[in-house]
């Protein structure tokens, strides 16, 4: 499996998650405004993002929930979630200057029944886009 399939599966297996996130998410305006993630805790690029989530927001706990799944031998803990497009570029712009292409991809315009999902796992990260998630 290449890693491009890896992240395509596990965003595919979070699919139901990001629906109802969509839904439990208060926003202004269309789904658009926002962007999704799904970060590996056990790679470096995933847990770097989720460290840099984790300064706009004090409740997210990646080293807990990597301590955790490692107590539980969990295999592969993900943090996911749903913020604002605009914290998620914020976040990355400020982290590191590989980082960049990510948050620049995060900018781009979009039809506002889209939204953008950064998945950081398989050695790496892309960005994905989803359509559809009002519905569940």
């Amino acid at each position: 499996m290449t890693p491009h399939e890896e992240r395509a599966q596990v965003l595919d297996e979070h699919r139901p998650a990001f629906a109802r996130l969509v839904r439990e998410t208060p926003r202004r305006g269309s789904i658009s405004a926002l962007s999704g993630y799904i970060l590996g805790l056990r790679e470096p690029t995933g847990y770097l993002i989720a460290a840099g989530l984790q300064q706009r927001d004090g409740r997210l706990d990646p080293e807990g929930a990597l301590r955790a799944s490692l107590t539980s031998r969990e295999r592969s803990p993900f943090l996911v979630g749903v913020v604002p497009r605009s914290a998620l570029v914020d976040v990355l712009g400020s982290l590191a200057p590989v980082m960049q292409p990510f948050a620049a991809e995060l900018k781009k315009s979009m039809q506002r029944d889209l939204m953008r999902v950064l998945v950081a796992t398989g050695g790496g990260a892309e960005v994905f886009t989803l359509g559809d998630l009002s519905s569940g």
